[in-house]
């Protein structure tokens, strides 16, 4: 069974958790510093890792300035 790839970005305080899943990927986001408030979704899915990268990035960009 082929290795699934996982990488970590930082963006504005998030851990943005990127996997590869079967179909597409998912994007897990996590605050990458004590006090900051979980983002909700708290994960979300895509057809490319772009993609679900986009939308975790709207998902915190969302939390950070509603």
């Amino acid at each position: 069974m082929p290795k699934k790839e996982t990488s970590t970005i930082e963006y504005r305080g998030y851990n943005l958790v990127v996997t590869e899943r079967s179909p597409g990927w998912w994007v897990h986001i996590y605050p990458a510093h004590h006090g900051l408030l979980h983002t909700h979704p708290d994960h979300v899915s895509g057809s490319t890792k772009e993609e679900a990268l986009a939308k975790a990035r709207a998902a915190v960009d969302s939390r950070l300035f509603a």
